[in-house]
């Protein structure tokens, strides 16, 4: 990987893989559908910041032409995710996963798959539902698969986020090929039944106004299924989809660090994990 680089004067933002050294704990975190590294570069340095040793993978078929996401399917999506791990996992600490939107679904069959392995959860706006028209289209045009790879989705207006000055920087395709939004439905549809087998800690964060996964629908079935104690949930009153850039990063940024921190060695050690 690629270390993070401050590039506060460049015209670009920064989509490139990142890590960032720490101690006591190695944190992995798993950016969205569409999206890039660049979404959880804020949240990785406040955790940097606080001590902790953070990674944040590329998925295969991203920050790149939409031709690359094309290419590819769910699976060489989770592919890029136990790269990653493996990499921090090397260190020996306890290892707390994060996921954004499809991220957290990838985050969540890494739990699942790895249980031994993965100390802690957390899901940011979790993809698990998408509207319910969208939904419908989406399992609708399941037939056309063998041609999702050729026909594109235009998402006008950009990004799910309600902070404009975020909205108008943020790197992200506006065209996803149909394939790719039809392999996020093969991969909830994979995942949500196993739900009840996560037993490791976990915090949910969750926007009311998102727009690309509804809040009650997702919140609701996570709280109803989730095997384990839902250690923490964070709604969101302002933010849209995005929340690591939105106008509440600061406050995600600081829930994460303190659920991350509960799984922390130092010295030995184990923080104390918090309740709620």
């Amino acid at each position: 990987m690629d270390p993070a680089e401050d590039e506060p004067h460049s015209p670009q933002p920064n989509t490139r893989e990142f890590f960032l050294p720490g101690e006591g704990l190695s944190v992995l975190l798993i950016h969205g559908l569409t999206g890039t590294p660049y979404e959880m570069r804020y949240l990785g340095q406040q955790l940097a910041d606080a001590g902790m040793r953070v990674a944040g993978v590329r998925l295969a078929g991203h920050a790149g032409a939409p031709e690359e996401l094309a290419s590819v399917t769910h699976a060489n999506w989770y592919e890029s995710v136990v790269e990653g791990f493996e990499r921090v996992r090397a260190y020996g600490d306890p290892n707390v996963v994060v996921g954004l939107s499809m991220g957290a679904l990838l985050a969540a069959r890494l739990a699942l798959d790895q249980p031994e392995a993965v100390a802690g959860l957390a899901m940011l706006s979790p993809a698990f539902f998408l509207p319910t028209s969208a939904r419908l289209l989406l399992r609708s045009l399941r037939p056309t698969a063998r041609f999702a790879d050729q026909l594109f989705l235009y998402r006008s207006g950009g990004s799910d986020i309600h902070d404009a000055a975020a909205r108008s920087t943020h790197p992200g395709s506006r065209l996803m090929p149909l394939s790719a939004a039809l392999q996020l439905i093969e991969l909830s549809d994979y995942v949500r039944p196993r739900m009840s087998s996560l037993e490791q800690p976990a915090l949910l964060i969750h926007g009311r106004k998102d727009h690309v996964c509804p809040f009650a629908k997702n919140v609701e079935f996570i709280r109803s299924r989730l095997g384990s104690k839902l250690r923490r949930f964070v709604p969101l009153e302002e933010s849209f989809h995005v929340i690591t850039v939105d106008s509440e990063r600061e406050r995600v940024a600081r829930e994460v660090v303190e659920f991350a921190d509960s799984f922390r060695i130092v010295d030995g050690v184990k923080s104390s994990a918090s309740g709620g």
